[in-house]
């Protein structure tokens, strides 16, 4: 009697816990569960589809269980239903247009790198602001920062116990194997782990969000194990880093030199120990008056940081005064700049409110990445415009240019600027697709630029052999590609254009052997080894210009055939390898 009141209670508790996160958050709820039946149907069928759709349909699931989150903690601030009703309705609309035009836009001939930042920035966005949102007019950051405590610590506990309940379950399945020999697909592994990670540890966490008085708690929660760690580990780790910048600095003064570019991420770890220094002790200072030590570190360390962050922006403008502009390069000036900012707004205010660090980041990323002219678009125009000034300027051919047009433009040039053009053609190639460069390479120019920079990195005067071995071809652009007799479906090789070539490191003794053995089971996911014979490959590169047919080569098995449509063959610095480079079409029966 007394075990079925104990089921009885723990059923009602467990009821009223979920009835509590369903009115609570309603709209979180639904997307959770929509993400688990989703998840259980892709594992249900290996995971195999439309790509494109399955990557938006779990971006739309995922990203909005955590934006409808944050809007119903916010709409806990506000009183008129209608206003609540509006608000959700319409950040809803705006994300399901969002979602329509990612699936629109992600495709093997699109450059994700524009769309992937910008949807970065608006994700951090979004989560941050689960943590603020809901406390703009609070007198003091205490009460946020007790929730953002508190909503951590209770994802980390459901989390923990996810993964536990997971591993404790699956466990017990691969015991019914081994003491039962049952036959348990691998499956049922991946489903245990999706209800034990997704419904269960999210619904946990959402019943551990604190809520009413208490998520508005404006009483200091310092911990003093926290308040331990920070000064006798971080604030040492801080007086390290302090000590070592600034007598480098101090010794590149004396020299009158300017500081390497590797400087800039000691700044950085600096400023992240400082931000999280300041966050840390940010109760404790309010709890503890009296602790001047607490007090002085919050306002005096930031001024003691700001002469290093000079440090960071010479590097930086050396850098790209060095080897131009690169996405990654004006985000960390940005990133210096908010530096600053961070460094005297700490010091002005007294470190008095703390938010404005994590809010001022997110919207800065933001404003810098999706806005119609975004640093990604800065740096690919920037980069483009550069090469096509180059070439007006230096080269009698109109582009785009031909392979053997852009071999001999970059020969007139010095050996440093030609392999500056080519690495960015490269970087623009691997960051926004060969696509972006169609306007001033041809496609067999494009194929080759990874050719061009390996042969320049390995042929330098020690590395030269007079036997130096290099092979390349390509067929002709829109030539049409003959499907063998028999076979009814293909691979591309590689797999996608973001990857123009797939690139294999062979042992050089294929080389002297013949016959090279290429293991297409990376790039497609099958069990097929083509033999590509070296002297094949010798006689096609013999062709004029570097144009060959599409030839075929036989496989281990002949339920395969590989067709090939590019390739570059060469030796590498080490004694005991190769290289080789190649594109085509895999055929299956």
């Amino acid at each position: 009697m007394a075990r079925s009141n104990f089921i009885q209670r723990s059923l009602h508790t467990a009821t009223e816990a979920f009835r509590q996160c369903l009115k609570r958050f309603p709209i979180t709820v639904g997307f959770i569960f929509a993400l688990t039946v989703f998840l259980l149907r892709m594992t249900a069928q290996g995971w195999k589809g439309d790509e494109r759709l399955m990557w938006t349909i779990s971006y739309y699931l995922s990203v909005g269980t955590l934006l409808s989150l944050t809007l119903h903690l916010w709409c806990e601030e506000v009183k008129r239903q209608a206003w609540k009703v509006g608000i959700h309705l319409l950040i809803h609309a705006l994300f399901v247009v969002d979602a329509l035009y990612l699936y629109n836009n992600i495709t093997p001939e699109s450059s994700f790198t524009e769309i992937g930042i910008a949807h970065a920035a608006g994700i951090l966005a979004v989560g941050l602001s689960v943590f603020f949102l809901s406390f703009q007019h609070e007198k003091n950051d205490i009460p946020s920062w007790n929730f953002a405590a508190q909503t951590l610590s209770a994802y980390a506990v459901a989390a923990v116990v996810g993964y536990i309940m997971a591993g404790g379950i699956s466990l017990l399945i691969f015991s019914l194997e081994k003491l039962f020999d049952a036959d348990i697909s691998m499956k049922c592994y991946g489903y245990v782990l999706i209800l034990c990670c997704v419904p269960l540890a999210l619904l946990l966490f959402l019943g551990l969000i604190p809520q009413g008085d208490e998520k508005h708690n404006p009483q200091p929660q310092a911990s003093s194990f926290l308040t331990g760690i920070l000064h006798y580990l971080f604030l040492p780790l801080t007086a390290g880093y302090l000590l070592v910048l600034y007598i480098y600095a101090a010794r590149i003064l004396s020299a009158w030199e300017l500081p390497i570019g590797w400087v800039s991420w000691l700044v950085v770890a600096l400023m992240t120990v400082c931000i999280l220094l300041e966050f840390g002790l940010y109760p404790a200072r309010f709890k503890q008056e009296g602790n001047r030590f607490d007090q002085w570190i919050a306002r005096w360390l930031p001024v003691l940081v700001l002469p290093l962050l000079l440090l960071m922006t010479a590097g930086i403008v050396r850098r790209i005064s060095d080897y131009g502009i690169t996405i990654n390069r004006l985000y960390l000036a940005t990133l210096n700049a908010w530096f600053y900012l961070v460094c005297i707004g700490l010091f002005i205010t007294k470190a008095r409110r703390i938010n404005w660090i994590p809010i001022s980041f997110a919207l800065i990323f933001l404003l810098t990445s999706i806005l119609p002219v975004n640093y990604a678009s800065i740096t690919r125009k920037t980069l483009y415009n550069g090469i096509a000034e180059a070439m007006q300027q230096g080269c009698e051919t109109e582009p785009p240019l031909s392979f053997e047009e852009y071999e001999n433009w970059l020969s007139t040039l010095p050996a440093e600027e030609s392999d500056q053009l080519n690495d960015h053609l490269l970087y623009m190639q691997n960051w926004f697709g060969a696509k972006s460069i169609s306007g001033l390479l041809k496609d067999d120019a494009i194929s080759h630029l990874y050719s061009h920079k390996y042969a320049a990195d390995t042929l330098t005067e020690e590395s030269t052999k007079i036997d130096y071995i290099q092979y390349s071809a390509t067929i002709e652009a829109n030539s049409p590609i003959l499907i063998p007799d028999g076979y009814t479906h293909a691979y591309c090789i590689p797999p996608t254009k973001e990857i123009t070539t797939a690139i294999f490191t062979l042992p050089r003794q294929q080389l002297e052997e013949g016959m090279l053995t290429v293991d297409f089971e990376q790039e497609c996911g099958v069990k097929a080894i083509a033999n590509i014979s070296v002297s094949t490959l010798e006689e096609l590169s013999k062709n004029k210009n570097g144009i060959m047919p599409s030839t075929s080569f036989d496989c281990t098995s002949d339920k395969y055939t590989f067709v090939m449509t590019y390739f570059w063959l060469a030796e590498t610095e080490k004694d005991d390898e190769i290289m080789l480079s190649i594109r085509g079409y895999l055929f299956v029966k």
